[in-house]
């Protein structure tokens, strides 16, 4: 009879310890899971996830792996959400897009004023030295054109300078990042958007897995991208981005 009550109080306690456990973890506050490529580690999208954690009021974990896998990690639920994604059909089958898209980026040319409007057309982009940024696509008629002469520069503010000191004849980049750091640097009144622009933009989304705790967050996620957007709030961050990497 002893061992069956010994038997009986070592099942009461392995039963409260699970409860115990179980209780601790239900109350434990949930962590986002998130991730980004690599090399972008302390970049523009893990400042974007924690301005979207912050918002809700919750504590992320941001790890690295590579867009593909980060992809089929959102869709398996072992990741919560993904940011900087194109809307496919595809993808939104499997993933919840928040609407609206989070940032709209326009490539766009520029030059110094008096050059603008000596590109007409594409075709005038010709014999011109462009400033690019080292490692960075662009829109894919551009992005495959070995005719152009490109002159590959470490970022934004050194294409720049570049154009300023005469060493490049125009650059190409977002007019959304552009167009804060001129003001910035104030040489706003001496550079210009050419006359030829392509016809070009990217839309941004970020995407919640349909497995995820956040998925019931789908309208309050909503509220604050489209918040974001009216207070420029993605934009700041870009802009701050820029400039902590301006050197």
């Amino acid at each position: 009879m002893s061992m069956f009550f010994f038997r009986v109080s070592v099942l009461v306690v392995i039963y409260t310890s699970i409860l115990l456990h179980n209780n601790v973890q239900a109350n434990e506050p949930y962590v986002i899971k998130a991730a980004v490529a690599k090399e972008f580690k302390d970049g523009l999208h893990s400042s974007y996830l924690k301005y979207i954690a912050k918002q809700l009021g919750m504590e992320i974990n941001i790890t690295t792996m590579p867009f593909a896998r980060r992809i089929i990690e959102v869709k398996k639920g072992n990741l919560d959400l993904i940011i900087g994604l194109h809307h496919t059909k595809e993808r939104a089958s499997d993933l919840i897009f928040i609407l609206p898209a989070y940032e709209q980026l326009s490539f766009r040319f520029f030059s110094l004023n008096e050059n603008s409007t000596t590109i007409r057309s594409y075709k005038n982009l010709g014999g011109k030295m462009i400033g690019v940024i080292r490692g960075a696509k662009y829109f894919s008629a551009f992005e495959h054109d070995k005719e152009l002469k490109k002159y590959p520069l470490k970022n934004l503010k050194t294409n720049i300078d570049m154009l300023l000191l005469g060493r490049i004849d125009l650059f190409v980049h977002y007019e959304e990042s552009t167009i804060p750091m001129l003001k910035l640097m104030k040489v706003d009144h001496l550079i210009t958007k050419t006359k030829h622009q392509p016809n070009h933009s990217d839309d941004h989304y970020l995407a919640i897995s349909k497995s995820s705790p956040l998925a019931i967050k789908r309208q309050q996620l909503m509220a604050i991208v489209d918040r974001g957007i009216r207070q420029q709030d993605f934009i700041q961050l870009r802009l701050e981005h820029y400039q902590k990497n301006q050197h």
